[in-house]
């Protein structure tokens, strides 16, 4: 079916051209996408109006079908509920006298978001598509006044802070930090697009691949999966149609609450991810690469599409187009062949596997999929070489990681490390211990699918697999520190309230089983916990874990079950006596 309707759209919008992108111009111009438009759009282009409508309200933005004058979304992140969140968005619903999902008299429209990227400031919000901090006093008296229309507000976007390593410590990713290198002429200045030079002037593509290789370097985005033997793949791989296109495709979407080290490169540093993505492409024999950027991050997508633009200008995408390509507010789109079908236009449900989408990707080609960090090291790579990279870190993890920290530390921000640092080092060295008056109860590392982990176990390192064995997740390296001032349980509930809304709805263990989690997390917050009600919570989680088509549903259950498992004192605390 999937192939029916892109072969449709490729006949009558033009090929390449996508449902999506149309319903997108649409949001664009007029603030919503009606049932009006939505026909109208099918009959233009002899569509069927069921596949108009499925991806148009498959997305949050693009199912928003009147228009606002004012939007007010109200991050409820892990990071954001630890900051205080959740009174942030009842007193909005307050002042403004409606629900979450809901347009008041005044016409602002509130909603939630999961991540805005800024989660050492929180909490915070988006009003009218600009991110905002919500911390200091009358921030969100200034916000409530400017969406009822009455002033506006003048809150400047925050800025995260940014910690490179220090003397004689690994520096990779943030080596240009504390330099202006968003311009095309500074970027140079600075050596950037060397890489790209070496590569094509003394390298062949297998080379490239051959240095990826040897660095050891595995994918940043969660799986960790080998980033060379992913370029290999596609590069030895040919589309069923014979027609030898290869594509790579930079997963900008990072959405795990917590996470804002893509949004922090980008932003700071656009042109060494451009210099990776034609890397990448040169490697591969990919002649189209496209970045679907996150919607929530419209600062960095302006920074890179003014950056695109200038190495277009200066003939640096002559040998491989790139495309930016702007999401529209769906979590599962992190997740690979979602991805890919949302840039075909459809709704973005996950995809089977096999065929892998480096042997049959996007329109069935071969296509690299990595996460922006994951590029971001192929210039280091190519240009000090493999084994150089493969020196830093630890046996099973090489190289040096991000982590981007929330406000329960004294001092929140974006790290770099080597690969194999524990994360007690990390919280109570580099980000200088907890923040005045927290004492720590919990850390989550890798979004809202890792684990939950306790105090003894910050001795754990930061490798793929010794987080793996301790029930956690590296993922994209987002940590979000819990103290003593947090109800564990409540965020229980949150992680499954969260899968329940971002869930694709494919697969049964995941579409029904979320909503099944949160209502079992109500019972027992307002009823009580029982052991009955913990069993059929432990049978559920192992229904998603084994029964979900992809990690979203497969991964809910680890932090509810290391909450289980090292926190039992938070679940009694809701145990009720007896009556009698």
């Amino acid at each position: 079916m999937s192939r029916n309707l892109i072969a449709l759209q490729n006949k009558f919008l033009g090929e390449g051209q996508t449902v999506y992108d149309e319903l997108a111009r649409i949001h664009e111009r007029q603030g919503a996408v009606t049932d009006d438009d939505i026909l109208q759009l099918a009959r233009d282009h002899n569509l069927p109006p069921s596949h108009v409508r499925a991806t148009a309200r498959f997305y949050d933005e693009l199912s928003q079908d009147r228009p606002a004058e004012h939007s007010l979304k109200i991050c409820i992140g892990e990071a954001c509920r630890a900051a205080g969140c959740d009174a942030v968005l009842s007193r909005c619903e307050d002042a403004l006298g409606i629900q979450s999902g809901e347009v008041s008299a005044e016409g602002a429209r509130l909603e939630h978001v999961a991540c805005l990227g800024y989660c050492g400031l929180g909490p915070n919000a988006m009003v009218d598509g600009e991110p905002l901090s919500l911390a200091g006093n009358g921030s969100l008296d200034d916000v409530l006044d400017h969406v009822r229309g009455s002033r506006q507000h003048d809150r400047p976007e925050p800025v995260n802070s940014v910690y490179p390593p220090g003397d004689g410590e690994p520096c990779v990713l943030l080596r240009h930090a504390g330099h202006e290198v968003t311009g095309l002429e500074q970027a140079r200045s600075r050596g950037i697009y060397s890489g790209l030079e070496k590569a094509l002037s003394s390298m062949t593509p297998q080379q490239v691949i051959d240095e990826v290789k040897a660095s050891q370097l595995r994918g940043r985005g969660g799986a960790g999966f080998p980033a060379g033997v992913k370029l290999q793949t596609v590069a030895d791989s040919e589309a069923p149609d014979g027609s030898g296109r290869r594509f790579v495709v930079v997963n900008f979407d990072e959405g795990d609450a917590g996470a804002y080290i893509d949004k922090e490169l980008i932003e700071r540093d656009p042109h060494t991810q451009i210099e990776g993505v034609l890397l990448a492409a040169w490697a591969t024999g990919a002649r189209h690469a496209w970045i679907y950027a996150r919607f929530e991050y419209p600062r960095a997508r302006k920074v890179l599409e003014q950056a695109v633009d200038e190495a277009r200008a200066a003939g640096l995408l002559e040998g491989c187009e790139i495309t930016v390509v702007r999401g529209q507010g769906a979590y599962i789109c992190g997740e690979e062949t979602s991805l890919l079908r949302s840039l075909e236009g459809l709704p973005a449900l996950v995809g089977t596997r096999p065929p892998f989408p480096a042997q049959e990707g996007l329109w069935r080609c071969p296509t690299a999929v990595n996460n922006v960090e994951t590029i971001h090291n192929l210039p280091w790579i190519v240009e000090h070489g493999g084994e150089a990279y493969a020196a830093l870190g630890s046996e099973t993890s090489r190289g040096t990681k991000l982590l981007s920290l929330n406000s329960r530390v004294r001092r929140p921000g974006l790290y770099e490390v080597a690969l194999g640092t524990t994360l007690r080092e990390v919280i109570f060295q580099k980000a200088g211990g907890m923040a005045d008056g927290q004492v720590l109860k919990a850390v989550q590392v890798g979004g809202p699918l890792g684990g939950l982990l306790p105090e003894p176990l910050l001795d754990t390192p930061l490798e793929f697999e010794a987080m793996a064995a301790a029930g956690a997740l590296l993922g994209h390296g987002g940590i979000v520190v819990y103290s003593q001032e947090d109800d564990l349980v409540k965020i229980g509930r949150g992680l499954f309230h969260f899968c329940a809304v971002e869930s694709c709805g494919k697969c049964f263990p995941c579409r029904i089983g979320a909503v099944r989690g949160t209502e079992l997390f109500d019972q027992m917050m307002e009823e009580g916990v029982t052991d009955q009600r913990l069993e059929l919570l432990g049978d559920l989680c192992e229904t998603m874990k084994y029964g979900s088509l992809c990690a979203m549903g497969g991964l809910t259950p680890a932090p509810i079950e290391s909450l289980v498992e090292h926190f039992p004192a938070e679940l009694d605390r809701y145990r009720r006596e007896p009556a009698g």
